[in-house]
């Protein structure tokens, strides 16, 4: 099912993103990682992922402003959202709500559920359903 799907993980953590690139590229995707949310948003413009998996606290360009910057790309390009971040208050959720196509994780997360939450959806889309 995810042949030729793209998930862009953009998280400041080489183990992080390391981690859910080991338990995703098995799976068929194609992943694109990013340090940064500047360098992110550059990969989000260029390569159009499937899925983007964003942690909030970053340099440069933190999670949220990624995550706002990004969201009008999704009506000539739908993706998925999936936020992950260590600590969550109110403000963020605030936010957060008015994402589209958005699924939040908290870390320390499980790498099995981002998989399915990408599978969910891909398998939605492909099915024409919202």
């Amino acid at each position: 099912m995810a042949s030729s799907k793209t998930v862009l993980i953009v998280d400041d953590d080489f183990h992080i993103r390391k981690i859910l690139e080991l338990k995703l590229k098995p799976r068929g995707f194609t992943i694109l990682t990013a340090p940064n949310g500047l360098d992110g948003l550059a990969l989000l413009q260029e390569q159009h992922p499937d899925v983007l998996i964003v942690d909030i606290n970053m340099p440069k360009l933190d999670g949220k402003a990624l995550c706002m910057m990004s969201e009008p790309m999704k009506k000539t390009h739908p993706f998925l959202t999936i936020v992950i971040t260590a600590r969550i208050n109110p403000e963020e959720e605030v936010w957060m709500a008015k994402l589209q196509e958005m699924r939040f994780m908290e870390k320390p997360f499980s790498p099995s559920k981002i998989v399915d939450a990408i599978e969910e959806y891909l398998h939605h889309k492909s099915k024409g359903s919202p």
